[in-house]
């Protein structure tokens, strides 16, 4: 691994300011030796992390300080005849020292912070657990390519010793020499930046990091606005301001998956320990946290490809925050609506539409449920006094007492999934909350329509077995359109 200057990293910066970092991720499944072999290498990286740990811990103990200016070099000069280093390919190695010397960096800064600001005082870097498996990293210049067949495939170098030590042990292989891994499709490698091996619940995994340029749409309208509304069996919610029809992203099978972990871990736990944990929980969360991330990027993903589709430039997304602090919906509703990670949809939509130069917004959404879009019902913010909740009466002695009065709304919920407007016109609820919420972005909505929120598409973005339509609401008169997502996570 290369550490550069600062002066060349700023050169860096501006050179790849027009770029962004992609990463795929790619679950290995391994025969007993290969991953006897790959976990032997991130054990050696996990122990050469400890012994730098310790000996910079030692350091700062006996001389109250460190060259935190030269730490990287300093410790790849001073353990580069280290037998754990020696195990692992040099740059790998380095990877591991590098990235000890950004934890004691990071100590220092938090270190300063408080001595100049009183901020709470940090504690040195800790380690790791022993015998535990620590992440390794090759960058693309150390990652050999080659193609057969039509298949690409990546090869990386272990380290000296470690083909000498094992040499007879994996003899008529070439695991003691060298690691081969296929690409995935996903993965450009003219693009790839580094490879990562790490490793989660006793599982092996690969980080292509792919550095790609801006997808930047310059024929994007910023006048046309998309506004956002999220919930539960409705995920998210869409609303155009240009009249077109909107669209629901189907948020029934997130509920499922998290219902039936709740139903796992209740069942592994039963009549043990409250802090009980063994590898069929680990292996059960795993596979919750893959599912969950997975519907999340492919849900986001979705929103703006139909941005780009329509030319909307601007996006509205409704957000309260601590939105999951002291809710009180009941213990079903509670248990659904907090496991669902909308910080992590409101990030990667952020992210995805620095990339196709599209505008991201985040308006407070209090209210925007409650009250009627059609109607004009005024949107205050929660906790803040509006001018039409103030009333000033007089008395005498020129005292003034300020007396809040609630305003009402023109409409109200009737059934679930539908809002009455005041005229008795009933609209899909959501689609009332994601109007209100471009309303209160000051967005101009004179052109949405009842039939805009009456009449929305429905998308699943996992393509199983045919959904039932549900009867009777005005949710179910939304379009049960299906179609399937193939973009890897990001």
């Amino acid at each position: 691994m290369t550490f550069k200057s600062k002066k060349q990293k700023e050169l860096d910066k501006e050179k790849n300011k027009d770029t962004y970092v992609s990463t795929v991720v790619q679950h290995l499944k391994l025969s007993n030796l290969g991953y006897a072999v790959i976990s032997d290498i991130l054990s050696h990286a996990n122990s050469l992390y400890n012994t730098l740990t310790f000996n910079l811990r030692q350091g700062f103990f006996v001389c109250d300080t460190l060259n935190f200016q030269f730490l990287t070099i300093d410790l790849q000069t001073d353990f580069k005849e280290n037998y754990h280093y020696k195990m692992l390919h040099s740059q790998a190695a380095q990877s591991v020292c590098h990235k000890v010397a950004e934890n004691f960096k990071s100590f220092k800064q938090l270190l300063d912070k408080h001595f100049s600001e009183g901020t709470k005082k940090p504690k040195l870097p800790g380690y790791r657990q022993k015998g535990g498996m620590f992440e390794v990293t090759y960058p693309s210049q150390s990652v050999n390519l080659s193609q057969e067949h039509g298949i690409i495939f990546a090869t990386v170098s272990t380290g000296i010793m470690f083909k000498k030590q094992y040499k007879e042990d994996v003899m008529g292989t070439s695991l003691n020499e060298k690691l081969r891994f296929r690409v995935p499709d996903d993965v450009d490698p003219k693009h790839l930046v580094e490879l990562v091996i790490t490793s989660k619940h006793r599982k092996i995994y690969l980080h292509w990091v792919c550095r790609k340029k801006n997808e930047i749409v310059a024929t994007l309208d910023k006048s046309s606005v998309l506004g956002i509304d999220i919930g539960l069996n409705n995920f998210v919610t869409c609303i155009p301001n240009t009249g077109e029809e909107g669209f629901i992203i189907n948020g029934r099978p997130l509920k499922a998956i998290n219902q039936f972990y709740n139903k796992t871990v209740s069942k592994l736990k039963k009549g043990k320990d409250e802090n009980f944990w063994s590898g069929s929980l680990a292996r059960a969360t795993q596979s919750r946290n893959n599912q969950v991330r997975d519907f999340i990027k492919k849900s986001a993903r979705t929103i703006i490809n139909k941005c780009l589709e329509s030319g909307i430039g601007k996006i509205v997304f409704g957000w309260n925050e601590g939105i999951k602090n002291g809710i009180d919906n009941g213990r079903v509703n509670n248990q659904n609506f907090v496991q669902v990670p909308f910080t992590a949809l409101r990030d990667t939509l952020k992210y995805l539409c620095e990339r196709a130069g599209i505008e991201f917004v985040v308006v407070e959404e209090s209210y925007t449920s409650k009250m009627s879009f059609f109607d004009g019902d005024e949107l205050p913010v929660f906790g803040k006094e509006t001018e039409s909740q103030n009333a000033t009466l007089l008395n005498s002695g020129n005292q003034s007492t300020e007396v809040a009065q609630e305003q009402k709304p023109s409409g109200r919920r009737t059934k679930r999934g539908e809002y009455k407007q005041g005229n008795g016109t009933v609209i899909n609820a959501d689609a009332n909350g994601a109007c209100n919420i471009l309303r209160k972005a000051k967005i101009d909505t004179s052109k949405i329509t009842f039939r805009v929120c009456q009449i929305l598409k429905r998308i699943n973005i996992w393509v199983g077995k045919k959904l039932s339509e549900s009867k009777g609401t005005v949710a179910s008169l939304s379009c049960c359109t299906t179609i399937g997502v193939t973009e890897p996570t990001q």
